[in-house]
């Protein structure tokens, strides 16, 4: 009976001790990824359906600028474990308004009513600067006045409040002397308006203007000075620890990824030039 009693008890000391060893490995496997310290993990919410910056290739994997830079961020910053999650435009804001993401990641412009809301990187990522595009056999046009002289057809954004606004807000000081149209669905559509003369220009951003170029071989320039400069960033909560630091971190990052180059390299490979933002 001694005997069996003391087997018993032996085995139980046996499997408590595999138990906490069992735990013990679990609890490393969390915690050993950066040097034995813990790894916070951050959801960053974008889209997919947004070429080249944020979609799905061909294998139905998540691909493009935005993640390929934040993938470079992430080395910078072992504390973190970046997941990516993707959704509808108009939702991305929203799940980082209730908590659903911790960072916002879809090419985003300051404006008044975001800047209110949300908190903004100090580092831009890409320049956003505002630009007319017309025929290239165009000589006639280089800015929004010499629009206005011939009483001209601008086409604006729809999707991008800061495409219209910037627009509507010259043409509100200076008389509605220029005709505006909403952005067409498709970008073929735009480009025919302009060949027709339905339009006489549309407002964009250089590198996309470079892209109809390449991709629909379209007689197009841009010309004159921008008629607003800005930068797309990331954003994350207000008055929230961990996006706090996170902005901090991300920062630092960004402007190392600057500093050496990565980021240039990234934009040229994804967007066909250097369009990164200097600060």
């Amino acid at each position: 009976m001694k005997k069996t009693k003391i087997m018993i008890i032996g085995l139980l000391l046996v499997s408590m001790i595999l138990l906490l060893t069992g735990c013990q490995s679990a609890t490393t496997a969390d915690t050993t990824k950066n040097g034995g310290k813990s790894v916070k993990k951050i959801i960053i919410g974008t889209g997919s359906e947004y070429k080249p910056y944020c979609f799905l290739d061909e294998k139905n994997n998540l691909t493009g600028f935005e993640i390929e830079v934040l993938k470079k961020v992430n080395e910078k910053l072992p504390q973190y474990e970046f997941e990516f999650k993707t959704f509808d435009f108009n939702a991305i804001l929203v799940s980082l308004e209730t908590g659903k993401i911790d960072l916002a990641a879809h090419q985003f412009e300051v404006n008044p009513d975001r800047k209110n809301k949300y908190l903004f990187g100090d580092e831009g990522v890409t320049i956003y600067d505002l630009k007319l595009a017309v025929k290239e056999n165009r000589n006639d046009i280089t800015s929004l006045e010499d629009l206005a002289a011939i009483n001209g057809t601008v086409e604006v954004g729809k999707a991008s409040a800061n495409k219209t606004a910037v627009v509507d807000r010259w043409n509100k000081e200076h008389e509605n002397r220029l005709k505006l149209i909403l952005e067409a669905s498709d970008t073929t559509i735009t480009l025919q308006n302009l060949e027709s003369g339905k339009t006489d220009a549309f407002v964009n951003i250089q590198r996309n203007v470079d892209a109809y170029k390449t991709t629909y071989g379209a007689k197009i320039k841009t010309v004159g000075e921008p008629i607003s400069r800005s930068n797309s960033y990331y954003l994350y909560r207000k008055n929230d620890e961990t996006g706090t630091q996170l902005k901090k971190d991300v920062d630092e990052a960004l402007k190392a990824l600057k500093e050496d180059g990565t980021l240039t390299d990234l934009s040229k490979k994804w967007l066909g030039g250097d369009y990164i933002a200097k600060n």
